[in-house]
This record gives structure tokens, sequence and C-alpha cells, in this order.
């Protein structure tokens, strides 16, 4: 493989992972915000 090969690899793995990370990152915070709005709960 050549080495533009293992950049454009290492790159797309790093994409992939940061996507998927920052989506589940995301995913765990809303419920949170969401879970007291103004006005609700003590």
């Amino acid at each position: 493989m050549t080495t533009l090969g293992w950049i454009f690899m290492t790159f797309s793995l790093l994409l992939v992972w940061g996507g998927t990370f920052w989506c589940f990152k995301k995913v765990l915070e809303t419920p949170q915000e969401e879970k007291a709005p103004p006005g609700f709960g003590p």
C-alpha cells in the first residue's frame, strides 16, 4: 500500500470514528437537557 493510501485510510477511519463518537455524545447529552424543561420538577 502506498503512503497516500495509508494516509487516506487513516483519515477515513478517524472521520468515521469521530462522527460516530460525536453522534453518540450528542444522543447521550440531549435527554439530560430535555428531562428538565423550564417550569418542570420541584
